[in-house]
């Protein structure tokens, strides 16, 4: 099973560029999927439901369910048949259910575009998404010099969705980056917010050290543990154009009244069916 995770990560981690890469990807996936859920009984009980929770431990936590190929020799994908959601335990999951949150600010969303340190890449295409999302749904968006951390302190706690559009990194300390300064995983626990949704767009945003029995301890662990009812985040890095091409889909299907999880699986299936094989990889 580890070597067969191990796998399926690396296919996920790039682009599949050709055919034979794709082929392989498929065999590997299905063989994954296969293992993961060997039993009849277990089939058909999922078949029966399709609004699934998963509680993954281990190198589990690296993976996205919703790309097993549950069908041999295709590209049908599990998420085409169900919604899928992940949580760190049942009684966590319980727990943040019935905390009361009273944000009174629809959306604040976070651009830096460009920064200030390390020679991190620019985002161009985070600043048209930040402004499209504001224009669809209402709320504050915070671009370029106004996307600092002081701001986000600042100007975040009271939002019912707090979208970062940036850069991240899981390598030893998490770290989100603002414009003159990263915001350091450990940051999170002294902060407080009342999100519905948070919606990290940005790369590895649910990776960090995986600690037996207690889960990974991401930057999306940090946003759940200040507050943040369901937390969006990446496995891998991800490329800006067409996250936010998903993105903005996402929060499309959100103005029309689907679920959070719904609106992600209508918009990843949106971008699957209309984008080509090295986009949709």
């Amino acid at each position: 099973m580890d070597s067969l995770v191990t796998a399926y990560i690396s296919y996920l981690k790039k682009p599949l560029t050709t055919n034979e890469e794709l082929q392989s990807f498929k065999k590997t996936s299905f063989t994954l999927y296969q293992s993961l859920f060997p039993d009849r009984e277990i089939n058909k009980i999922i078949k029966k439901n399709t609004n699934l929770i998963i509680f993954p431990d281990g190198d589990l936590q690296s993976i996205a369910f919703e790309s097993l190929v549950v069908k041999n020799n295709t590209t049908k994908y599990f998420i085409e048949t169900h919604d899928i959601h992940y949580a760190y335990s049942m009684s966590y999951l319980i727990e943040n259910s019935n905390m009361k949150r009273n944000a009174t600010i629809d959306y604040v969303g976070y651009a830096p575009v460009s920064f200030s340190y390390e020679n991190l890449n620019i985002l161009p295409n985070t600043l048209e998404e930040v402004t499209k999302i504001k224009d669809k749904i209402g709320g504050k968006s915070y671009v370029q010099e106004l996307a600092t951390k002081q701001s986000f302190f600042k100007n975040s706690t009271s939002s019912k969705i707090i979208h970062l559009a940036t850069h991240s990194n899981e390598i030893e300390n998490p770290w989100i980056g603002f414009k003159n300064n990263k915001l350091f995983l450990h940051e999170l626990y002294t902060y407080k917010n009342q999100a519905e949704l948070v919606y990290l767009n940005s790369c590895n945003s649910s990776l960090g050290e995986i600690k037996s029995g207690e889960g990974v301890y991401s930057l999306a662990r940090g946003f759940f543990y200040s507050g943040a009812n369901s937390v969006i985040s990446s496995l891998w890095n991800v490329n800006d154009k067409s996250t936010q091409e998903i993105t903005t889909s996402f929060y499309k299907y959100l103005k029309k009244g689907n679920s959070k999880s719904q609106a992600l699986r209508h918009a990843k299936l949106e971008y699957l069916n209309t984008h080509s094989l090295s986009e949709v990889s």
